[in-house]
């Protein structure tokens, strides 16, 4: 969301955006998010005196609004993400990310170069879809609603191809990001996690052809069918090797505090984790930018962060000889091994 007037203006249209928590909650974060992310990760050492990591995957680019519509939505313009800092909040972030790999508390990796269905939502602009058109006046096209698509509710599956023609796309725009993603950061992202879980198994080939080795994912992966456009579950386990000889990492512990402010996250959490290595596999954690930014609502920044501080707490005093690692570097070790 890019503001809490755009929020408001959108509420006030009967665009229903306060059903969603990404839409209530989630914006682009700031310098202050990513220092107190930086210092929480940082205060926490194994034995070894190795440091907390997340792994950030990374959106390289988002929508040129304003190109957009001077070109009377023909043609698709994005900016790179450290330009949305600056246009968003006046700050050039670009010295604290690296920093951050730098302290070994950050390591970026790719998700898409934009999280958005570009050819649906340029499709939907160019031929007046009203909700639509209203939020892009508002800056935003995360909404949830109509499009023209039969399947899709939305614009965020940013790797949903109904057909082999967009499935095409898709990797072409996906080589693009990886490109970008090198430029940005000084070296190739061997990992990936597709918008919303859903990608075609089609595309994987291309994408590990790009350098992608490793699939981050859940256990379910959603795959669109390239013939009729709907979809089916294929299932996944951690170190699981597919056609292009890709290896699936699949998350298995979940803390999102932004879902349920008032559940135990620590403990549920610290649960996954020890039954995780009761059987011998890597404890992979899921959690979303959405807890950790401030733009929307500070106190839910800071109640995450809090709950994330009390993790990592019991994770060292449980188990102090446990190894924080990226998921390039996991998927490095089941590889190797």
């Amino acid at each position: 969301m890019p503001s809490k007037n755009a929020y408001q203006n959108l509420l006030n249209k009967g665009i229903r955006v306060d059903k969603s928590n990404y839409d209530r909650l989630d914006a682009l974060e700031n310098e202050a998010d990513l220092t107190n992310l930086m210092e929480v990760l940082g205060r926490f050492k194994n034995r070894s005196g190795q440091p907390v990591v997340f792994t950030l995957n990374t959106v390289l680019t988002n929508p040129d609004f304003e190109s957009i519509r001077k070109e009377n939505y023909e043609v698709y313009r994005y900016e790179p993400f450290f330009e949305s800092y600056r246009k968003y909040y006046g700050q050039d972030l670009e010295a604290l990310w690296k920093e951050g790999r730098s302290a070994g508390v950050l390591r970026p990796q790719f998700h898409a170069r934009e999280h958005l269905n570009t050819s649906l939502w340029m499709k939907d602009l160019r031929e007046g879809n009203t909700a639509t058109r209203f939020a892009f006046d508002q800056g935003f096209f995360g909404l949830k609603t109509m499009t023209s698509s039969v399947y899709q509710k939305h614009y965020l599956a940013a790797y949903w191809a109904e057909n082999m023609e967009d499935m095409q796309d898709k990797s072409r725009i996906s080589k693009h990001g990886l490109e970008l993603f090198k430029s940005a950061f000084g070296f190739e992202s061997r990992s990936m996690i597709a918008c919303n879980y859903i990608w075609p198994s089609e595309i994987e080939s291309d994408l590990r052809q790009y350098g992608i080795r490793y699939l981050q994912g859940q256990r379910a992966q959603i795959t669109p069918s390239l013939t009729n456009g709907a979809c089916v579950s294929r299932y996944h386990s951690t170190g699981q090797i597919n056609d292009a000889g890709q290896y699936y990492l699949v998350r298995n512990c979940q803390f999102e505090p932004y879902a349920n402010p008032g559940k135990d996250w620590v403990n549920s959490c610290l649960k996954e984790i020890s039954n995780s290595f009761l059987w011998k596999t890597p404890a992979i954690l899921s959690t979303h930018r959405i807890n950790y930014v401030s733009r929307m609502d500070r106190s839910n920044r800071d109640h995450s962060l809090n709950q994330l501080s009390d993790l990592l707490r019991q994770i060292l005093n449980k188990w102090p000889e446990v190894e924080f690692m990226s998921s390039d570097a996991l998927g490095d070790l089941i590889h190797n091994r």
